[in-house]
């Protein structure tokens, strides 16, 4: 039970590991901070490398805060490397502070998607993404960490909207 219950635990550090730096400017001190994970409901999969919290998740290390109904967590089952995390939720809500001067990244949405290898995260129904503030919303926002981009669309009602600040240099001319 100790080894299944510290795989679980390696699966999730991993997870937000791999979430946590792939935006590129974040606390350095997060990583480091002991992760939290509360829940009404766990189970871990070894075998198939799969982590499923329900009810009420609330994960958190350092400034690290991700809240959903439902957290699924996908690894590689031979090697334990950290491949996927959905999180779903109406709300489901990732959120960082990226910087000592306090400006957060914070993303929510009815389930989102983070792809490890692809850096990729996928907000779906009812999407929200602020970085700074920048802000988006859409039906559907897919949010490249790595390279700083990203796509929305509408996927039924509603519009894109975006507010995007001038960047420094702007404001000065």
């Amino acid at each position: 039970m100790t080894l299944q219950i510290n795989k679980l635990k390696i699966a999730l550090t991993a997870a937000i590991l791999s979430l946590s730096s792939s935006v590129v400017m974040a606390l350095p001190d997060d990583l480091n901070q002991p992760i939290n994970i509360e829940a009404d409901k766990a189970f871990f999969d070894q075998k198939e490398g799969s982590a499923n919290y329900s009810g009420n998740v609330v994960v958190t290390q350092g400034s690290i805060r991700i809240e959903a109904e439902l957290l699924k967590i996908k690894t590689n089952p031979s090697t334990g490397e950290f491949q996927s995390l959905s999180a779903e939720g109406t709300p489901s809500s990732f959120a960082q502070q990226l910087n000592e001067e306090g400006k957060q990244m914070k993303a929510n949405g009815d389930m989102l998607n983070y792809d490890v290898q692809k850096g990729q995260l996928e907000i779906h129904k009812n999407g929200y993404l602020q970085r700074g503030d920048d802000e988006i919303s859409a039906d559907f926002i897919r949010y490249l960490m790595n390279n700083e981009t990203f796509k929305a669309e509408n996927r039924g009602s509603g519009r894109v909207n975006m507010t995007l600040q001038p960047t420094s240099s702007e404001q000065q001319n």
